[in-house]
């Protein structure tokens, strides 16, 4: 028994020494080729080789996903002139694409959509729940995941795309700051 209690603490030791290096090592999003709406042929290092990466995962009966692409699109519009772009990637069978197609063409989204009806990337990546968000840095690497959408989340995923930005070396656009009213001293 007190061989046991003397192992014990080494073992866990052990064990937490383990996922710390399982945390450290990132893994690569796997360059798969997919189709656009138009039924263009498409692999994701075309996106990614020039400048990070937000993929998100959807379908059209997934009502969280619809309102979190509303935020997609405005964060793409702000970020895009950085390098960094949202590609997202419709799950819906083949059967739905003309709904899907019309989804699209209506929202007149600004990022790129990639139709995977095997839904093979988000199996790959071990995706369960919709949304899915993967943050891709510009060497393939996976640098953040989000599951689900609450309102809210898309200030926490511009603070990461804007740190995913830096890390690249890339610029981050300009804003003019709101011109402050003067405040005459005199009263």
């Amino acid at each position: 028994m007190k061989k046991i209690f003397y192992l014990l603490p080494f073992l866990i030791f052990l064990f937490a020494e383990q996922i710390s290096l399982l945390e450290q090592t990132k893994s690569l999003i796997p360059n798969l080729k997919f189709k656009d709406l138009d039924n263009k042929k498409l692999v994701l290092e075309e996106f990614y080789s020039k400048g990070p990466i937000l993929i998100n995962f959807w379908t059209l009966s997934c009502e969280p996903c619809k309102k979190e692409m509303k935020h997609l699109n405005r964060i793409n519009q702000d970020y895009s002139t950085s390098g960094f772009q949202v590609v997202s990637i419709n799950m819906d069978s083949p059967r739905t694409m003309k709904k899907v197609k019309q989804f699209v063409k209506s929202q007149n989204y600004s990022f790129k959509v990639l139709s995977d009806p095997r839904m093979e990337l988000f199996r790959k990546l071990g995706g369960s729940v919709m949304p899915l968000v993967v943050i891709v840095n510009m060497d393939g690497t996976i640098e953040k995941r989000h599951v689900g959408y609450n309102p809210g989340d898309e200030v926490q995923l511009e603070k990461e795309i804007i740190e995913i930005i830096e890390l690249n070396k890339l610029t981050l656009p300009d804003y003019e700051e709101p011109k402050k009213e003067k405040v005459d001293s005199n009263g």
